[in-house]
């Protein structure tokens, strides 16, 4: 019996397009050693520790009016991840920037989400990190598809999840194996909800599968769930800043990092999910009770439209391409 042709296989996949691939913008690997705009080419070898191990740590940020959002706090959080497992960058942070800034040039959108993965490498099947021959970097660019003004306007609908959050060490570590957040995912869609939040084994609220928690107190003080079990989140952290212009004006009577527990939520005036690709989305019921009015609030309102804002003027936070 003779080998299948690789030459059929790869002609096989160039013209099978898929509907998914029309939101693939364009890609960098290392391991290929350029950039390619081909969805048919964005793939790692199968015995990447990345792929098969999840060993490897990445970041998710967006491109928004032709510039990436807070690049150099993903990449400083990309580099503790990866110092935390033991992982070298195959390059310094500033070589990574300027290979994103060559990706989104290439790509050449207003909009756009990025996933930046560095893995320890290709090289063997087995958990060891000696058989790897080389750290890669991969970088793909998507279209970006925030949620609509009427998500933001009726909020969503968020469930306690029976996962467990991550132990304290690996909640700081924005790593590859990310099979706990995606049975939270799960969870939260089989039983009909928007979002799933995590609890750590003191019954403290820690976060969602992919985004921080933020909630408005009965007192006005806007309390996020530590980061000593939850990942210190770049949106998170920009939007406690302008949280903070807010107590300055005597509107809110404190901004903090706290433990938050269930009650703390289900009697909060406001809560809300905040990330990358959210921004700042209010939760307006939990375990189908209301949140507040059940209404998206004020103050979760005035934080998302502060946010959008400083994404489009603020130079600290913007990287042009």
């Amino acid at each position: 019996m003779s080998w299948d042709s690789i030459e059929h296989a790869f002609s096989a996949l160039k013209a099978s397009k898929p509907k998914h691939w029309d939101n693939y913008l364009g890609f960098y690997s290392s391991w290929y050693g350029g950039f390619f705009n081909e969805p048919w080419a964005m793939m790692i070898p199968m015995d990447e520790h990345g792929f098969h191990r999840g060993d490897g740590v990445f970041e998710a940020a967006r491109i928004h009016e032709r510039a990436y959002i807070d690049l150099d706090g993903h990449l400083q959080r990309l580099e503790r991840s990866a110092s935390a497992i033991g992982l070298q960058l195959p390059k310094t942070t500033a070589e990574i920037k300027e290979i994103l800034i060559e990706l989104a040039s290439r790509v050449n959108q207003d909009t756009a989400a990025l996933r930046l993965y560095v893995t320890r490498g290709p090289g063997g099947f087995s958990p060891s990190v000696n058989e790897v021959i080389g750290h890669q970097i991969y970088a793909v660019l998507t279209k970006f598809k925030p949620p609509t003004d009427k998500v933001y306007a009726d909020g969503v609908t968020a469930m306690f999840s029976t996962v467990r959050a991550k132990e304290p060490f690996w909640s700081q570590i924005k790593s590859c194996n990310y099979l706990q957040n995606v049975m939270m995912k799960k969870e939260s869609l089989e039983k009909g909800f928007d979002f799933a939040i995590s609890k750590d084994d003191q019954g403290r609220l820690a976060e969602g599968a992919t985004e921080n928690l933020l909630i408005v107190t009965k007192d006005r003080q806007v309390v996020v769930p530590n980061f000593d079990y939850t990942l210190r989140g770049t949106t998170v952290l920009e939007v406690m800043k302008i949280a903070e212009e807010l107590f300055g004006k005597g509107e809110l009577s404190g901004v903090r990092l706290g433990d938050v527990r269930e009650e703390d939520l289900l009697e909060a005036r406001e809560a809300a999910f905040v990330g990358t690709t959210l921004g700042v989305l209010p939760i307006t019921s939990v375990e189908k009770r209301l949140v507040g009015d059940g209404r998206r609030g004020p103050i979760a309102a005035f934080l998302h439209q502060r946010l959008m804002e400083k994404m489009s003027t603020d130079d600290s936070l913007r990287t042009r391409f």
